[in-house]
């Protein structure tokens, strides 16, 4: 998938434009490898950061909340920063999970995803992520997801306590080529073609 077919997929496609902007500027003159930290332009993306996370691969099964905005933590209902991202998925679908965000950084790719989360408030709700490898500086190597995620709507209502669960369900999950090419992992999340998203995307 394109930047350009991302956004005509995304319920968000000005919010994604502009934090794509933001991104492009951390990567430097040329765009010629992932975006840095210290070089984000975080004035312009100060209206973003409350749905903004970072994530540090420490291994190809433990990738650990860093930075977690506050709208993160309210709809989650808890502050993940320090925790394993990959705890929160099924464990059906866990290392395939592992296996994309991995991929993503090995390959220098963008992931996107409208999906549904399921949270501990009883709530399920429609999301859009897209996700960006990213340096901590221009020196070091490319061990960090940047996550962009937007809520749209809840779904659904299911007991109060029921674990925190991430992608139970999605209608798109795909790798986005910035500029350096895609992986084919044949056993990756698939799109789902569904015709709600256009219909979602008026709501936003």
């Amino acid at each position: 998938m394109t930047l350009d077919e991302m956004l005509a997929l995304s319920l968000a496609p000005e919010k994604m434009r502009c934090l794509i902007a933001g991104y492009r500027e951390a990567q430097g003159e040329g765009a010629l490898n992932v975006a840095s930290q210290d070089r984000l332009p975080m004035r312009k993306m100060a209206p973003m950061l409350a749905n903004v996370t970072l994530m540090e691969r420490l291994d190809d099964d433990h990738i650990v909340y860093r930075i977690a905005g506050e709208n993160i933590v309210a709809r989650l209902g808890f502050n993940p920063t320090g925790k394993n991202f990959l705890d929160f998925f099924d464990a059906a679908i866990r290392e395939k999970s592992a296996r994309v965000n991995n991929a993503g950084l090995t390959n220098r790719c963008g992931h996107y995803a409208v999906y549904e989360n399921q949270y501990e408030s009883g709530r399920r709700m429609i999301s859009e992520s897209l996700m960006l490898p990213m340096r901590k500086n221009a020196a070091s190597g490319i061990d960090f997801i940047f996550g962009y995620h937007i809520h749209h709507q809840a779904t659904d209502v299911y007991a109060l306590g029921a674990r925190t669960s991430l992608m139970v369900d999605w209608s798109v999950a795909e790798f986005v080529d910035i500029g350096f090419g895609v992986p084919n992992l044949s056993d990756a999340p698939a799109t789902k073609v569904e015709e709600r998203a256009p219909a979602l995307r008026q709501n936003v």
